[in-house]
């Protein structure tokens, strides 16, 4: 195979995305957005007439929206006709001002479409460790991404990015792929089985909720 610059069939890095109201920041708790899920990246203009990039879940929901200098340099990759995907890393709130702010990560990738078969298996294997609760980097060297476009399954994560720091108090709502994450999954796949299981676990909860109320006198 012949040599190439990495930098000209792949980019990958970590992006903070910011929801814009209390509906889509709520989404981000929700099964919805759970940690490893890959989505696609939509441009639409801001107030200033930029490029804005904006997350798109797997169901069609937009998640937030990516700063100014991260749209931009994404906006070059979607003209050059690369394919762009982004993998959740995690969701937080942090409280502050009036309403506080629900934000999180994502890992952005963008590749070269003429080895879209070799990065898609790439990134199926990343939002697996993702999910996982790793944070492999996706800043890959050109070895690396040598080796991915000669054989995808090649590929190995290398040490765990560290978690940004929220500004004032930030909880994080979501950081891996629950034990019901994966069943909705399966439910997800048409799996009948999977399906009752999870309304079951749900009608459970709200069960021992109860439980725990009236055990105290509170109804």
């Amino acid at each position: 195979m012949a040599h190439f610059n990495a930098s000209d069939v792949y980019f990958g890095s970590y992006a903070r995305f910011v929801a814009t109201d209390k509906k889509m920041g709520a989404s981000l708790s929700g099964p919805d957005n759970a940690v490893g899920d890959v989505g696609s990246v939509e441009f639409q203009l801001d107030d200033d007439k930029r490029q804005q990039a904006w997350l798109k879940n797997p169901y069609g929901a937009f998640i937030g929206h990516l700063d100014p200098s991260m749209s931009h340099k994404l906006a070059l990759y979607q003209a050059k006709g690369w394919e762009i995907r982004y993998v959740l890393s995690f969701t937080a709130f942090s409280d502050g001002g009036e309403t506080g702010t629900y934000w999180g990560e994502a890992a952005v990738i963008a590749f070269a479409p003429r080895y879209a078969e070799q990065f898609e298996q790439f990134v199926a294997a990343f939002a697996r460790r993702a999910g996982d609760g790793l944070r492999p980097d996706p800043d890959l060297n050109a070895n690396a991404v040598e080796a991915i476009v000669a054989d995808p399954d090649s590929w190995q994560p290398g040490a765990k990015v560290k978690m940004p720091q929220g500004s004032g108090r930030t909880a994080i709502l979501k950081d891996h792929r629950t034990l019901h994450d994966k069943v909705l999954d399966q439910a997800r796949r048409k799996n009948p089985g999977c399906y009752v299981v999870s309304w079951a676990f749900i009608i459970a909860l709200v069960a021992l909720a109860a439980w725990i109320l009236h055990s105290l006198g509170l109804f």
